[in-house]
């Protein structure tokens, strides 16, 4: 995987033994059929060390793909004090959604539970779970109309993991983009997908 990472002394110029063994743990976590995923910059101001991860979904709606998302590894060694640890996993996952379901009022309650019952079933440990939920509902007027009306949803969620080994966490994430593309992992509730056929 492409590490974004600032030399340190104690480091001999090479990447903390912590977050390569961070990373490699990553490659025991199952790879779901219905994702496409790939390496990508991560973000090099917000700690030492970092890494990151795309995915968006093989089902699409015309040439766009139904749910994608991101996944971020973060590690600073001194450790960070709003993180309670030297790691944090930053997600985000975007998918298309019915009009109905984004207009529910207990949508985001919902949207939420996904994530949580994602790192719970993986068996994920953390702490320090912080994120958002955000719909947005779209309409067309007037002109040519390039596009149905539709809604979506958004999840951005960051969290401490209990140990370097981020598999778990890896899964997790999967499990968010696949329910938020309509599918059914166990004990979750699915979102009706807008325009996709089944």
């Amino acid at each position: 995987m492409t590490v974004n990472g600032r030399p340190r002394q104690n480091e001999a110029g090479g990447i903390p033994e912590r977050f390569e063994e961070a990373l490699l743990s990553l490659r025991d976590a199952p790879r779901p059929r219905g994702l496409l995923m790939e390496e990508v910059p991560a973000p090099k101001k917000l700690a030492p060390f970092s890494a990151a991860l795309s995915a968006e979904t093989v089902e699409t709606v015309g040439a766009t793909p139904v749910a994608t998302g991101r996944f971020v590894v973060l590690h600073d060694p001194d450790g960070q004090e709003a993180w309670d640890g030297d790691f944090r996993i930053v997600v985000q996952a975007r998918a298309r959604i019915d009009n109905e379901i984004g207009m529910d009022p207990v949508f985001e309650s919902a949207a939420w539970s996904w994530l949580t019952d994602g790192l719970e079933d993986s068996r994920a440990g953390y702490h320090a779970l912080v994120g958002t939920v955000t719909r947005v509902l779209s309409e067309t007027f007037g002109g040519l109309i390039l596009t149905d009306s539709c809604a979506h949803a958004e999840i951005r969620a960051s969290w401490s993991p209990t140990t370097p080994q981020l598999g778990p966490h890896l899964t997790a994430w999967h499990e968010l983009l696949l329910v938020a593309s309509g599918h059914e992992p166990a004990a979750v509730h699915p979102l009706t997908l807008a325009g996709a056929g089944r």
